[in-house]
């Protein structure tokens, strides 16, 4: 994701103060676009504001907004000097001047210390390489500031840009719409969309957000690295990255993306702008990843008696602290407190073990006393806990406080004398029947996993028992015992059908061939499927290649899912008006994949928020979609099979720029059919 540059500068030709004329578009075509190219920066001038509006909001939007500025202060230009006083008194730094020679302009006194790149006005493009050092080097500078006024002044605080900037009404609807229908792989390519906008960093926000209640952690977690990376104080990227790390490393067991998540964690607690609640909830993360590392010493032992022993490091007992500060943190933060109350009593039943002395280096006095002071703090934290759930569930409405209830039945569980519930458990039964919903696995998910732990280390391993029995689930047969199939994944793409004035790559006389062709490699791909590995072909609708496929699957029994980039009826008039005939196989092949049909977009272009944008259509977009999708599919083995003439012009749209993609990304096997067998 590219940063965002906003240049300052005269237009067309001015003048200096000797009569010299300078063009100020040569040296933007030559010296300034040439270099943001290279630095990889998206954006322009107040150019750019095409909008009807108030063109000066619009500029101090723009400069305010800007990750980096340039400004030209070749000639005296009152507009030029009115705008970079703006920067420097909206943002610390980050912003480049240069500056003409020869020019009969004095640079006015109170720019006169600051420094600036000099480059020739009869040749800019000389001084390209020192102007992209200078942009490189003040993105990397940790100088606290080059505005004059902050240098002066230096509390003054600075303009946060997240409270100006103004994201498109349709911007939030297709991100909504594609949270909706979790579609994983549109929200991937807003985000590769939002590259250069204005509103690029809130708009990444909403996306990062969208992707995580998904979980597609793989492209949260690109969205939100790409935020810290813009800005590293960023707490709510922080706090999200610390979650998904953690999530990785329960899936992977790498250790470096748990110390991943710690770093995260560690920049949270470090920022100099943090709030209570977030400080809080730091401290609850820091509790969580101690206790995911403590937890993974007994993870496979299903005895109590060798979990126990197993169960005590030092990280339980730095979880139990963290969990505690985080909840006496912010009181009205009930989960740090639920989660102190379990550790606390799971500590208090290692406290019975005989090595308990050990995580006291063998000091029995230190031992003795933590166990004092855990039979002493848990009823008093148990008391406080208890009101803050209580606030929670009274003030939150019906459709937020689903935690707060489950945290409530945990309460209970913790609490309830443990003679009761061995002689009647059904209270704390009912109470987790009311507070799980039955449509919400991830809430049951987290809730058993804390059981499963309390059980694990035979911890009231009897009322686990009950609850988890009340909780209907589908009975294991043996086929459940077998090892889950493993998903492939293949994404079609091949030439449409030749029409006049295009060079010839797929002639309709050559559509029995193309059809054996695509054929035989489906079978081989069928054939080579064994038993643990299923197949599902993807594939848009085009006249030619991607309509054969699709009838091929229904005839080889192969599942394949319809892609399109807009609407049937919009694909059918723009792609079909010449070809009755294919149409009519298209509008098959909709109607026999309306349950499961994938689409893009469901206006009849761009979204209002993209159009104008360079290089961009719905038919380039739709294979980025495509290959987004196939990325987050989750299957273990993705394949691109092109049927393909092997040419590529560097166009966007077709069949090259799949592959192309496919190569870039490196994570498709690549199978291509030559083409250039239907000419023959």
């Amino acid at each position: 994701m590219n940063e965002r540059v906003f240049v300052i500068r005269g237009f067309n030709t001015k003048k200096d103060s000797a009569g010299q004329a300078i063009d100020f578009e040569r040296v933007h075509a030559e010296l300034i676009a040439p270099a943001l190219k290279r630095c990889g920066l998206a954006g322009s001038t107040t150019g750019e504001v095409v909008d009807a509006g108030n063109i000066r909001a619009d500029m101090f939007a723009l400069i305010l907004e800007a990750d980096i500025v340039v400004c030209d202060i070749t000639v005296h230009n009152a507009n030029v000097f009115y705008e970079l006083g703006i920067r420097h008194a909206l943002r610390k730094k980050h912003t480049v001047l240069i500056k003409g020679d020869p020019s009969a302009d004095i640079t006015p006194f109170d720019l006169s210390t600051d420094r600036y790149l000099q480059y020739p006005v009869k040749q800019p493009a000389d001084a390209l390489d020192a102007l992209v050092g200078a942009i490189e080097a003040s993105l990397r500078s940790n100088r606290e500031t080059d505005s004059p006024i902050f240098l002066m002044m230096p509390a003054l605080p600075e303009a946060d840009p997240s409270g100006v900037t103004a994201v498109p009404l349709d911007f939030v609807e297709e991100v909504e719409r594609a949270e909706k229908s979790s579609d994983k792989g549109c929200l991937r390519v807003i985000g590769q969309d939002l590259a250069g906008q204005r509103f690029q960093w809130d708009g990444l926000h909403r996306v990062a957000r969208a992707q995580w209640k998904l979980k597609d952690f793989a492209g949260a977690r690109a969205s939100w690295e790409t935020l810290r990376k813009v800005a590293g104080a960023d707490i709510e990227a922080n706090l999200a990255l610390a979650n998904i790390y953690e999530r990785l490393y329960r899936d992977s067991r790498n250790e470096a993306l748990l110390e991943s998540s710690n770093q995260a964690i560690r920049r949270v607690l470090e920022a100099e702008r943090i709030s209570i609640a977030q400080r809080a909830e730091a401290l609850a993360l820091e509790g969580r990843n101690l206790k995911t590392m403590w937890r993974a010493r007994f993870a496979d032992m299903s005895d109590p008696t060798a979990a126990r022993p197993a169960a005590l490091d030092i990280r339980a007992l730095q979880s139990y602290s963290s969990y505690r500060k985080a909840f006496y943190c912010d009181l009205n933060a009930f989960y740090p407190g639920v989660a102190a109350l379990q550790m606390g009593h799971i500590l208090l039943l290692l406290a019975d073990l005989p090595s308990w002395r050990n995580l006291f280096k063998g000091n029995k006095k230190e031992a003795d006393r933590a166990r004092d002071d855990l039979e002493t703090e848990l009823p008093a934290l148990a008391h406080v806990v208890q009101a803050s759930v209580t606030r929670a569930r009274e003030q939150l409405p019906a459709n937020e406080r689903v935690w707060a209830d489950i945290a409530d039945a945990d309460l209970l569980f913790l609490t309830l004398p443990v003679d009761e519930l061995l002689a009647d458990p059904s209270a704390l039964v009912q109470a987790y029947r009311d507070a799980v919903p039955p449509n919400d696995p991830f809430a049951w998910d987290a809730t058993h996993g804390q059981l499963r732990l309390f059980a694990q280390l035979g911890l009231r391993a009897d009322a686990v028992q009950a609850v988890t029995n009340a909780f209907d689930g589908p009975k294991e047969t043996k086929d459940d015992k077998k090892e889950p199939l493993r998903r492939h994944l293949v994404v079609f793409t091949g030439h449409g059908i030749d029409v006049s004035g295009a060079p010839p790559r797929f002639p309709a006389s050559a559509e029995g061939k193309a059809r054996a062709l695509i054929a035989e490699r489906l079978k081989t791909l069928q054939s080579g499927a064994d038993a643990v590995e299923s197949l599902t072909v993807l594939a848009s609708a085009a006249p030619g290649a991607d309509i054969l496929a699709h009838e091929l699957c229904d005839e080889l029994k192969l599942p394949s899912r319809l892609c399109l980039p807009l609407p049937p009826e919009v694909v059918a008039q723009r792609v079909f008006s010449q070809a009755d005939r294919w149409r009519a196989r298209f509008l098959s092949i909709v109607q026999a994949r309306q349950t499961g049909l994938l689409q893009l977009s469901v206006e009849d272009d761009l979204p209002r928020w993209l159009q104008g944008r360079n290089g961009i259509d719905p038919w380039e977009r739709g294979n980025r979609w495509v290959m987004q999708l196939a990325q987050a599919w989750g299957a273990q083995r993705v394949t691109l099979l092109a049927l393909w003439d092997g040419q590529d012009d560097g166009r966007n749209g077709g069949t090259a720029q799949m592959v192309r993609m496919a190569k870039a990304l490196g994570l498709f096997e690549l199978e291509v059919i030559d083409s250039r067998q239907l000419l023959g």
